[in-house]
């Protein structure tokens, strides 16, 4: 239970700043302060307002565990507040003052965020030590990017790229709410499955909530696709097509390599010695989803995404029907209010024609208004060249391929409402 009312903010030197969520209160939360009762609860000031705590969870959240997550349950809200400590000197506060019944989860938590960083370290550290020396040796040619891109990612094992995969999946859920289960990521899962048959990656399927037409497969076999290209296939053939396309990338390692052309020779050598302040790991994991491929990627992953649907008894001709339907929409024009011609010699008619001509003037004088192009074709933009290639190869391409026993009706169903 959860006593509330108007006091002026905490005070004394034993209090510590977060931000708490809860019922009644913004998504985004709002900025309070708290302190350690002396029978172990909590008192938690926010907006001039008291929030005390009897039962308080103590837990270690956030990516890379950096921040302390104090919890309870509110009987008359039905709902749970949460406080997080976010800022290393009010986690050292927190923990210093916390009485005896949680100073051990408190230590506990605190330790999980060390226990992290190492791992996190550890992890880049391995794929530091591959790349460093040749990087070094090799620092003088540094503009042939992607030769030497592919000879460092050549020297990378796929347990080392799992390694890189699990901080992505980390990174991600810290940015974006991923479902890992009901109809969609069935869907995605019985799809993807055909399509990595012996792969040496174990791959893991996932759907974010996010209305962009995106998807990207990230090294060690996690994919990631967005609700919005769900809801824009029009069948499951369109979407196995763009999986297709995002497994030959992650199998080609092409996102491997990206990844290492992004990051750049100063990031890789501050990766090799342990040196991630700067955040230039993270924030190249962050944007994964925004990488771009060169054009002989994009064409080697198209050729390598259409054998994959062969091989897997889909039919290809979902890959380019659904970049057809997304090219359309690239930084298209949005069509004018047609308008009804009257009939000759009709003075009604005249007068609406008139009409029609100076809301056409008017029209005229305005700028036409720009479609932003989906996220996913501005990371894989699909040239006409690229089509047309494809088209030539679904020519010669065997066809009969039984559709995809997926109620595709249910799936679209399924998403959460926009």
């Amino acid at each position: 239970m959860v006593a509330e009312r108007a006091l002026p903010a905490v005070a004394g030197d034993k209090s510590f700043a977060g931000r708490l969520f809860g019922p009644a209160l913004a998504g985004t939360g709002v900025a309070a302060e708290a302190c350690w009762r002396a029978d172990g609860g909590l008192r938690v000031v926010a907006n001039g307002r008291e929030l005390l705590a009897a039962a308080v969870k103590v837990e270690a959240s956030g990516f890379n565990a950096e921040r302390v997550r104090l919890s309870w349950y509110d009987d008359a809200a039905a709902g749970e507040y949460a406080f997080f400590v976010e800022s290393p000197e009010a986690r050292a506060i927190c923990g210093q003052n916390a009485p005896a019944a949680h100073a051990a989860k408190l230590r506990g938590a605190l330790a999980a965020q060390a226990r992290t960083d190492r791992r996190f370290r550890l992890g880049w550290g391995v794929i530091g030590a591959v790349v460093l020396l040749p990087f070094l040796l090799l620092a003088i040619f540094a503009f042939n990017a992607d030769p030497l891109a592919r000879w460092v990612v050549g020297h990378v094992s796929p347990e080392q790229e799992a390694v890189l995969g699990d901080m992505t999946l980390a990174q991600t859920r810290a940015q974006m709410t991923l479902r890992d289960r009901g109809p969609a990521v069935d869907a995605v899962r019985s799809i993807g499955e055909k399509l990595t048959a012996g792969s040496p990656h174990h791959y893991r399927w996932f759907v974010a909530e996010r209305d962009e037409l995106n998807a990207f497969a990230a090294p060690g076999g996690v994919v990631v696709v967005f609700s919005g290209l769900i809801r824009a296939a029009k069948t499951p053939e369109e979407l196995a097509g763009v999986l297709a396309h995002e497994v030959a990338h992650a199998e080609l390692r092409h996102s491997l390599q990206a990844m290492a052309k992004s990051l750049g020779l100063r990031a890789l050598v501050s990766l090799a010695l342990g040196d991630l302040a700067g955040g230039t790991v993270s924030d190249g994991i962050a944007r994964l989803g925004e990488l771009k491929y060169s054009r002989d990627a994009e064409n080697e992953a198209d050729r390598e995404g259409l054998r994959r649907l062969l091989a897997a008894g889909i039919d290809p001709r979902g890959m380019v029907g659904m970049f057809e339907t997304l090219a359309r929409s690239e930084g298209g024009v949005l069509p004018d209010v047609g308008k009804e011609k009257g009939n000759a010699g009709d003075p009604a008619s005249e007068k609406t024609d008139k009409a029609a001509a100076k809301d056409a003037e008017k029209a005229a004088e305005k700028k036409p208004v720009r479609v932003a192009p989906p996220a996913f074709l501005s990371t894989h933009p699909p040239t006409e060249e690229r089509l047309a290639s494809l088209r030539q190869l679904l020519a010669t391409a065997p066809t009969g391929q039984a559709p995809l026993a997926i109620d595709w009706a249910a799936v679209k169903a399924s998403l959460p409402q926009k």
